[in-house]
């Protein structure tokens, strides 16, 4: 009797067990547990700017002809136009830090970040590295908010999941490996080059600029640059280790700027 009972507990446990495991091994991928836990520290960013018209080089050719339309349909005249953009950006600190790229934000009048919970705070540009194309925001952090861990190493041929916002599709996620290191991107028209990037083959769209590429512990191997256009999945990314050294000068810059407020007073 005694044997029977052992018998079925044992073989209740192991079904159990089994049941587990199938389940765990069919759907809940590494992928799936790096977007669950760490999708809420992606954000969406949007901006505004505002353009004189006047100052634009078609104003000249053009401008008249708008001034007479506006004038008779509208009684008035045209002289500004409120552009916005859309980006993606990256809490690093519970205080309210967030990075993101520095042609996401640049000229803009405001920046509006939207949390992975749908709420919006305006931020404030805190530092901007042209070179690296790298900026820092800040705004009032609410109680949730949840930094990354930057990664310690990255490994050619890992596994990265990338999560941002292109075309505005509030985090989409896209999947990959990494695929070199030490990589060069240029943008002659702007007249940027940047060195030491990461290259990877996850999808990287209009509005991913600025989103976070996670490997599967988790931890930010970068921030996403740019995609080669007309090439077959070859994208760009910002490495951890810049990332970390903008910061530590930022941390530093407020270090010496609280001391120098102290001693004044």
């Amino acid at each position: 009797m005694n044997r029977c009972i052992v018998i079925l507990a044992a073989t209740i446990l192991l079904a159990a067990f089994s049941g587990g495991c199938a389940a765990e091994s069919a759907r809940n991928s590494p992928i799936v547990k790096v977007v669950k836990e760490w999708s809420p520290s992606v954000v969406n960013i949007s901006t505004e700017r505002v353009v004189l018209l006047q100052q634009q080089p078609y104003w000249q050719a053009y401008g008249g002809a708008f001034d007479e339309f506006f004038k008779q349909f509208a009684q008035s005249t045209v002289s500004a136009m409120k552009l916005k953009g859309i980006g993606s950006g990256v809490v690093v600190s519970k205080e309210g830090l967030i990075v993101t790229n520095a042609h996401v934000v640049n000229m803009a009048s405001k920046v509006y970040v939207i949390l992975s919970d749908g709420k919006t705070a305006e931020a404030q540009v805190a530092a901007v590295s042209a070179s690296d194309d790298i900026a820092i925001l800040k705004i009032m952090p609410p109680e949730n908010l949840k930094p990354v861990k930057l990664a310690k190493d990255i490994m050619i041929g890992e596994t990265v999941v990338s999560i941002g916002n292109p075309f505005g599709l509030e985090n989409s996620v896209s999947a990959g490996i990494i695929s070199g290191t030490n990589r060069s991107f240029s943008l002659p028209a702007q007249g940027l080059n940047f060195g030491g990037l990461l290259q990877t083959d996850a999808s990287i769209n209009i509005g991913s600029s600025g989103g976070a590429l996670l490997n599967l512990e988790g931890e930010l191997v970068g921030i996403n640059l740019a995609v080669v256009q007309g090439a077959q999945s070859i994208g760009f990314a910002i490495p951890a280790p810049t990332i970390k050294e903008i910061l530590r000068q930022y941390d530093e810059y407020l270090k010496k700027a609280k001391a120098s407020t102290a001693q004044a007073k």
